[in-house]
């Protein structure tokens, strides 16, 4: 990650996956909201909305089986992989392995591939201890927090400074991952792990942005107290961008969700249900109390809301 690129890369990763798991936390919790109050029922702290590690995708494909396959934890394994492979090649030297940072980077790479294994592994309902998809992220996040803090020996203050406020940022992803892990009704824990996941993402290129500008872009002074003092701001900043960028998501699934007929959100919550089996989130047909009768009065109702 010696470059401006080997931080964009592992950033973009972030970014995309923090953003992706707050719109599908965000829209799950909508839904449960919604369907809690057309069987008359209070919501009561989200108490219907039950969170999981990773999310799977809506497949266009016709065929049932490209429907059920777990595409987030494919994509984390292949671009583990992918990284693996890139900070492979680039660590040799004249036949050598001299490059002891890619091997860092290979390290952090193979334990977020872990998680993704693991992930697959639940997702086929293989016999394992429960939580285990958890477990496997809180290990790849401390992993990367110790590889980061024996990272900076030798380095320039500023440099030091930006890589202890990344992690800052990957501590407060370990905790919230291990709050949401024992309190799967409570979107606030499953939050956290989304933001502080898309803040990683933010910071760590701009980081790259810091230590290694393109030519067009003027050099930080890295032993400057002052642009020290500007660079807390910054991150600051980011805190601030990622809050509102959650906020514009939040706003925008609450709409479309209030304008969905009650048969879209029956319809959306028992293909969810059926996805996972048992329900991800204690909802649908399956993992609710709602039974068939009641499922054909709302969508009767649906229909004649809509003539």
């Amino acid at each position: 990650m010696g470059t401006l690129a080997g931080h964009i890369l592992p950033g973009s990763f972030f970014l995309f996956f923090g953003v992706w798991w707050g719109y599908c936390m965000l829209r799950s919790y909508y839904l449960c909201r919604r369907e809690a109050s057309f069987s008359g029922r209070i919501m009561k702290s989200g108490s219907r909305y039950r969170s999981v590690l990773l999310f799977n995708t809506s497949c266009s494909l016709s065929c049932c089986c490209c429907r059920k396959l777990p595409f987030e934890a494919i994509l984390v394994v292949t671009s583990c992989t992918i990284g693996i492979i890139g900070e492979a090649v680039t660590g040799f030297e004249g036949g050598k392995f001299v490059h002891l940072g890619n091997g860092q980077h290979i390290t952090m790479y193979f334990f977020f591939a872990v998680m993704g294994l693991c992930s697959i592994l639940v997702h086929y309902r293989f016999t394992l201890p429960p939580d285990l998809d958890y477990v496997s992220a809180l290990l790849a996040i401390s992993v990367e927090g110790i590889l980061f803090l024996y990272h900076l020996h030798g380095r320039t203050v500023m440099d030091v400074q930006v890589h202890i406020f990344l992690m800052y940022v990957v501590a407060a992803s370990a905790v919230s991952g291990a709050l949401e892990m024992t309190h799967k009704k409570n979107i606030i824990p499953a939050l956290g792990r989304a933001f502080f996941t898309t803040l990683q993402g933010t910071w760590f290129i701009h980081v790259g942005f810091i230590l290694y500008p393109p030519s067009w872009m003027s050099h930080w002074n890295e032993t400057d107290h002052e642009q020290m003092m500007i660079i807390t701001m910054v991150f600051t900043w980011h805190f601030a961008a990622v809050f509102l960028l959650f906020f514009m998501i939040g706003v925008m699934v609450c709409t479309r969700v209030k304008y969905m007929s009650k048969a879209q959100i029956v319809k959306t919550l028992d293909l969810k249900a059926a996805r996972h089996g048992t329900s991800m989130n204690g909802i649908g047909l399956h993992g609710s109390n709602m039974d068939a009768e009641q499922t054909r009065n709302i969508i009767m109702d649906s229909d004649e809301d809509e003539l």
